[in-house]
């Protein structure tokens, strides 16, 4: 770990959590932080460790991942730059919920569990974009506990595509692409299911596939197609007792 440079510092105050910050708040947290460089492989936390720093990525991309006792790799969702982990044991000093493994060369901010707090404490806007970043994790694992619940296969493909479109930087190609194994990690099946889909869609003209790479051809029938299945996956009403 190194002191970050003035390249570095540029690029945090981009961040939403020191941008919300008055300038003397941003100035004094971000002199407290470090800079971390970390390889494609390598795995920056792993669930149960009882470290509590944050994380702020500038560079790179991880994926958030858990293991079943069979070794079962779960992949929960991908970080990017601009993205933050580590903030939940932060905020309640337990130890880390899940692994983070970098799927390519990374540079990162690091701010220690005391520092995060204090300031949050300092500034009510960092505070309060922190609970806008809380409360859409909630809103998107509530999609993702119905989506396995209530949704077969397809339906939980095309709305895990359609996710990914809506966090790309344009919302029409991803890159590197997630393989075929990592998808079905995400939606709890099989590689050969999400390959007959991915087949289908491709034909469909929906999506175009290639090394590492997704395009998004046509969102809005893949919106109508999500939007089609959950509807079909909703219980229907029972008539009323006579």
């Amino acid at each position: 770990m190194s002191k970050p440079g003035a390249k570095e510092m540029t690029e945090a105050e981009q961040l939403g959590f020191f941008s919300a910050m008055d300038s003397t708040t941003r100035r004094e947290s971000l002199a407290r932080t470090r800079l971390v460089n970390t390889r494609k492989g390598a795995a920056l936390l792993t669930k149960g460790d009882a470290s509590s720093d944050v994380f702020f990525v500038l560079e790179g991309q991880f994926q958030v991942l858990l293991y079943s006792s069979s070794g079962r790799e779960v992949s929960l969702r991908d970080l990017k730059s601009t993205d933050m982990f580590g903030e939940l044991a932060a905020i309640d000093g337990e130890s880390r919920s899940a692994s983070i493994v970098a799927t390519e060369n990374a540079r990162l901010l690091v701010i220690s569990r005391a520092d995060f707090r204090r300031a949050i404490e300092s500034s009510p806007s960092a505070a309060l974009w922190l609970l806008g970043q809380l409360t859409d994790r909630i809103r998107e694992l509530t999609e993702r506990v119905f989506e396995l619940s209530a949704l077969n296969v397809q339906a939980r493909l095309h709305c895990e595509l359609l996710r990914m479109a809506k966090r790309s930087a344009d919302g029409l190609e991803i890159r590197p692409a997630p393989t075929h194994a990592e998808l079905a990690n995400r939606i709890g099946t099989h590689r050969e299911a999400v390959t007959r889909e991915m087949r289908a869609l491709a034909a469909q003209s929906i999506i175009k596939a290639g090394r590492r790479r997704l395009e998004f051809l046509d969102l809005g029938r893949l919106q109508t197609s999500v939007e089609r299945l959950s509807v079909q996956a909703a219980p229907a009403e029972k008539p009323d007792a006579a």
